[in-house]
C-alpha cells in the first residue's frame, strides 16, 4: 500500500496528478476529479477544477 503524501500513513489509493497518493482521510482537502480521479491540490487552477466541477485534461469531454 502506498504512503499518503498528506499526512504519510499507509493505504493512500487516490493518485495525485503531481506524483504520490492520498489517503481516505485527506482527500477531502484535495479536489477530486469525479471522471478520472485524480486529486489535485485545491489551489491548483492550472490542472485542477477548470470550473466546470473537472479538470482541466477532462473538461473538453464535459
Amino acid at each position: 500500500m502506498a504512503k499518503c503524501i498528506c499526512c504519510e500513513m499507509s493505504g493512500a489509493q487516490y493518485e495525485h496528478f503531481d506524483g504520490g497518493y492520498v489517503c481516505d482521510n485527506c482527500v477531502g482537502s484535495y479536489f477530486t476529479c469525479p471522471d478520472c480521479g485524480r486529486v489535485f491540490d485545491r489551489d491548483d487552477y492550472v490542472h485542477g477544477d477548470a470550473g466546470n466541477g473537472f479538470c482541466a485534461e477532462c473538461a473538453a469531454d464535459h
